[in-house]
């Protein structure tokens, strides 16, 4: 007997999933898992971390606490003033009093100058958000729409991610310091409510979205690789936009003929004669060579709520680049979907 429908559930996220059960359009969805650096020191080196700054306004709020215009210190108000709710767990369940987290404790080595021996000290340090937050972890589902043939996100949790060290206090690893829920319906940019907002782009090594998840939620017989259903839609629906490799230019009928099927010229030798001889060939697209997806998304915070808002811009397939010996060299964006 064949089983149409193919569900993996997971009860980390149950709440997030039977939206997405009940909802039959979906036929494919993923929980991604993301660490984040989001804090670039320099504008001028954002674009290599995949952050664009897209606006920093300091009001008359803000002003007095915002040393520095990094998503740390505006996060780090807010929970410490109460006015954004944190929790011990990702499923954002266990409330966290602000007291049981800060303040930090540092062990230090210090000399003794009558013994002449190093002992072990512990000391307490005020909170650094911008030195403390390394990273964000972000824990989101990403889900494909069969009728429509496109995707989108649902952002569950995120929390700090700040350093652990061993008793010689050396870093082992890192770990969430808090959990909070961001939002997920898209303010508006221009508003003077929203102080700070950045985009995000999956270049960053711990942001890789792949297409065969490690985390599935829900999956129809069919779907396992949603990208078949995209790539058909790109060949034969030409009302369905898709965008150029910048995401700017909406891509023609013949842009989107020549990336679906490319044509090479090759050097080819005459078995016979010895002459070499030019040849084109055509290397039609094969969807299995596609294995992660680039999303693009904007984070907003809105100082006047304590929010965070996250929100799918658009996505793309990564496609392979390799040199004339089959060596890998980069990855590229195919096309890209965007988001309405």
């Amino acid at each position: 007997m064949r089983i149409i429908p193919f569900l993996l559930l997971f009860p980390s996220l149950l709440a997030a999933q039977s939206s997405f059960i009940n909802n039959p359009d979906i036929v494919w969805a993923a929980e991604i898992e993301q660490d984040w650096v989001v804090d670039v020191s320099s504008l001028e080196t954002e674009w290599d971390s995949g952050i664009t700054t897209l606006k920093l306004l300091r009001t008359d709020q803000n002003e007095a606490y915002w040393l520095s215009p990094f998503f740390a210190e505006l996060v780090h108000h807010a929970a410490s003033k109460g006015f954004l709710p944190v929790f011990k767990d990702p499923l954002c369940r266990e409330p966290l009093v602000w007291n049981a987290i800060y303040p930090f404790s540092d062990s230090v080595v210090v000399f003794d100058p009558e013994t002449y021996e190093e002992k072990t000290k512990v000391v307490q340090r005020d909170p650094d958000p911008f030195h403390d937050f390394r990273a964000w972890r972000l824990r989101q589902i990403l889900a494909y729409h069969k009728k429509t043939a496109t995707w989108s996100t649902t952002v569950e949790a995120i929390a700090p991610l700040v350093v652990v060290t061993n008793d010689q206090g050396d870093s082992v690893g890192l770990r969430p310091l808090f959990w909070f829920r961001p939002d997920n319906k898209r303010p508006k940019l221009r508003s003077n409510d929203i102080v700070w907002a950045k985009q995000t782009k999956t270049r960053q090594i711990k942001t890789a979205v792949p297409v065969y998840p490690v985390k599935p939620v829900k999956i129809i017989d069919g779907f396992q690789n949603p990208l078949t259903h995209v790539i058909a839609e790109f060949e034969k629906n030409p009302k369905h936009p898709f965008y150029d490799y910048w995401d700017q230019h909406l891509l023609t009928k013949g842009e989107r003929s020549r990336i679906f099927a490319k044509t090479d010229t090759i050097v080819t030798i005459d078995p016979e004669t010895y002459e070499e001889k030019l040849a084109v060939v055509r290397n039609e697209l094969n969807v299995n060579n596609i294995h992660q997806l680039r999303l693009l998304q904007t984070w907003y915070w809105d100082e006047r709520r304590h929010r965070l808002f996250i929100c799918l811009d658009a996505v793309a397939p990564m496609m392979g680049v390799y040199d004339t010996k089959g060596n890998f060299r980069y990855s590229m964006p195919l096309f890209y979907q965007k988001n309405k």
